[in-house]
């Protein structure tokens, strides 16, 4: 059977985190694909732009951004804007599409029914909108996001789910290079708090079902990679 090892890293630096991504990126490509990798992570306050982002759709000034500390950060995933900030689950999967038989389209379907399935365990009924658009809707709004890469078939970046996160500050951007579009989380839709950790618990079971794997929960793997900046 498969396996994956989940490294659950908290509250981390945007930049820490990429560059943690690209150290378990070699170690999958240093075992030729055969270690698949889950990193779990929530993020202080960012906003990132993909390759094919437009500054438009920043909505307010940088000295704003600096005055509530956000950072601004130019990625090389996919997708236009998005936001991440705490109470957000972000997951970087981190593994090589031939050793799972996926094609990248697999995979992207294949990450946005476990976010569909873990949230129907809430109550949460949550779907896909044409096949077109990555990412996680319900009728309340969009709750999920897909923004990924791959690397020579080896898959970095990944998604993000909100969970108990301020949504107004999606109100500083055009989500995804929407105009106004309607955003919610598992919190507000249930009318109940909901922490990341609670989220976490269920998804894993999800992850390991979707993908045909087996979950090795590990929070000391070169933990020290994510440690807050200081």
């Amino acid at each position: 059977m498969k396996s994956f090892v989940v490294l659950q890293l908290g509250l981390t630096h945007y930049d820490r985190a990429l560059s943690f991504q690209f150290e378990v990126l070699e170690r999958v490509r240093e075992s030729k694909g055969k270690n698949s990798f889950l990193l779990l992570l929530e993020h202080y306050p960012v906003i990132t732009l993909g390759k094919n982002a437009s500054l438009s759709n920043i909505l307010v000034s940088p000295d704003i951004l600096k005055k509530r500390q956000i950072e601004i950060k130019q990625t090389d995933r996919g997708g236009d804007v998005t936001f991440h900030g705490p109470g957000q689950l972000v997951g970087y999967p981190i593994m090589a599409l031939s050793y799972h038989k996926k094609t990248v389209k697999d995979f992207i379907r294949t990450i946005e029914q476990t976010l569909i399935t873990a949230l129907s365990k809430f109550g949460v009924k949550a779907y896909t909108k044409d096949g077109k658009s990555a990412g996680v809707w319900t009728d309340e709004g969009k709750i999920g996001f897909i923004g990924m890469r791959v690397s020579r078939g080896i898959t970095y970046h990944g998604f993000s789910l909100n969970i108990n996160n301020d949504l107004s500050l999606f109100e500083l951007i055009n989500p995804c290079g929407m105009k106004t579009p309607a955003i919610t989380s598992l919190s507000k839709i249930i009318c109940k708090e909901i922490e990341v950790s609670d989220f976490i618990r269920e998804y894993l079971d999800v992850f390991g079902i979707a993908f045909g794997g087996q979950i090795c929960k590990t929070d000391k793997v070169w933990s020290h990679a994510a440690s807050p900046e200081g």
